[in-house]
């Protein structure tokens, strides 16, 4: 009997740690970014137009890549693709220091990298652990809240330290240490019995996702939330700092922003998971936002506004995000479908999300004027409750 428990105790153990990791991995790159937008502006001379683009490529490599990663789980192996993916991600973020066509190839490598990520961290969760999906999703939100926090509350700190082109290519170690657990668990897998890599390919889907009001449902979720997300994530210093917040304040209050919900990451996709309607918790989210927003719109009043925004926005960002990965579980019934679902979901909502730190800085540049942007985004909370709202009227994607 202890031959057989230690093997699978093993294998659950690097499973949940590879899922930690991928977690980790999934924003880090991007939200070490936006506290030292002045610095990359000033050791390449960038233009102030492009900087949001630092921001809007990747999101673009999220919409088109996104419909891929089905394809090439089925090609290559979940956790093949798991390791080109970080591999991918590790060179991207090596590379983008040297100059600006460096800069530009990395974050397309970035890109590229959390593209996959994205769509390969529901389905290894699905594929994992599929009778615990609340426990891992909430493993690997928690994972990406931390970093993101450390990540942009810190990087214009450490960059006064070691610069900011050692802090950024530091940062490779974590997809590289994610690429050695992902190997251990390949040979660890390998090891067992085929039954689970069957049970993956058989569940094949017969209908496009592209044809399912449902999954368009949830992608418009997932775009709208990503577009308030990276929105808020790449002109919240600014904004701080138009309210006379200086820069290294204005980077820990993003990493205020970023870890304020770590102490709810484990507990909302859990709780999303066992509820029978995502109304009340789609509702919350919104009320949760409008604070949020309506704080950063005071912030020129008082510090504490800032704080409070900062807080809000923390955790509004978080729930809605866990509720995007949580929902893309609980609407299909095996990895083949949650990969083709998330994968169709991510690819219309990260192409919508792509828009919205351009549109910001569009208007701003028009008005010289962040309320206008600030009630923009209020607009855009607005039409995500209402999609977010649709997701309860069928019970899964292919339920026919």
């Amino acid at each position: 009997m202890k031959e057989e428990t230690t093997p699978v105790s093993h294998r659950v153990l690097l499973g949940a740690l590879l899922i930690f990791l991928v977690g980790a991995n999934m924003r880090t790159a991007i939200t070490v970014v936006p506290p030292i937008l002045a610095n990359i502006q000033n050791s390449f001379s960038l233009p102030e137009w492009f900087l949001g683009s630092l921001t809007t490529i990747p999101l673009i490599c999220f919409g088109l890549l996104s419909p891929t990663v089905t394809f090439f789980i089925r090609r290559f192996g979940i956790l093949m693709v798991t390791m080109a993916d970080l591999l991918l991600l590790a060179i991207g973020n090596f590379v983008r220091v040297y100059s600006f066509t460096g800069l530009l190839i990395g974050t397309i490598c970035i890109g590229c990298g959390i593209a996959m990520l994205n769509v390969l961290a529901p389905t290894l969760v699905s594929y994992l652990f599929p009778m615990r999906i609340g426990t891992y999703t909430g493993m690997y939100v928690f994972a990406m809240s931390l970093s993101s926090a450390i990540s942009a509350g810190f990087s214009s700190v450490i960059s006064q330290w070691i610069s900011w082109q050692v802090m950024m290519q530091f940062i490779s170690i974590i997809p590289v240490i994610a690429i050695i657990v992902a190997i251990l668990l390949s040979i660890s897998q390998s090891k067992m019995t085929t039954n689970k890599k069957k049970s993956y390919h058989q569940g094949q889907t017969q209908t496009s996702p592209w044809k399912r009001p449902l999954a368009w449902a949830l992608g418009g979720f997932m775009g709208l939330q990503s577009l308030l997300f990276y929105s808020i994530l790449t002109w919240l210093p600014p904004i701080l700092m138009a309210s006379g917040i200086k820069q290294n304040t204005a980077g820990y209050l993003l990493g205020l922003l970023q870890i304020t919900a770590l102490p709810f990451s484990f507990i909302i996709p859990r709780i999303i998971s066992e509820a029978k309607r995502q109304s009340t918790m789609v509702l919350t989210i919104a009320v949760i936002f409008f604070a949020g927003l309506g704080s950063l719109l005071l912030a020129t009043l008082s510090f504490w506004f800032a704080v409070a925004a900062c807080i809000l926005l923390g955790l509004s960002t978080n729930m809605a995000f866990s509720e995007a990965m949580t929902l893309f579980n609980l609407k299909t019934r095996d990895p083949n479908e949650t990969a083709a679902v998330s994968g169709m979901g991510q690819s219309f909502g990260y192409l919508l999300a792509a828009a919205g730190p351009m549109i910001c800085g569009y208007v701003h540049s028009l008005t010289s004027s962040w309320t206008v942007v600030l009630i923009f985004l209020i607009v855009v909370v607005v039409m995500m409750t209402s999609v977010g709202l649709l997701v309860d009227h069928e019970r899964y994607v292919f339920s026919g």
